[in-house]
């Protein structure tokens, strides 16, 4: 799969900067602070950007029911001491958009 999007050269302190699409970014699985291998081709006037990808920790192969995601817990869930609470519920406010309560 190929994508292209346009961007501009532009200054950046002593250097030059291009500025990559969230688009971009997020079709390579790639975000802010990620390593960038810069090669030029001096006989095709480009620039290949290659990016190292760091080794996954989590990916989800299937999908799982809350139930699964629970199995085996037997904590009690506790809101945080500084939210305001209603009961054992934390209170959110009253609606202020579309939502349905």
């Amino acid at each position: 799969m190929e994508a292209t999007m346009q961007t501009t050269l532009a200054k950046w302190g002593n250097s030059q900067g291009l500025r990559i699409p969230k688009e971009a970014c997020d079709l390579l699985g790639i975000g802010i602070g990620d390593k960038a291998r810069v090669t030029v081709d001096m006989s095709g006037s480009r620039i290949v950007l290659t990016f190292e990808h760091p080794e996954r920790t989590f990916h989800r192969t299937r999908k799982v029911t809350i139930e699964e995601l629970f199995e085996g817990y037997e904590g009690a869930y506790e809101p945080p001491t500084d939210w305001p609470t209603v009961g054992s519920e934390v209170d959110w406010g009253q609606p202020v958009g579309e939502e349905v309560w």
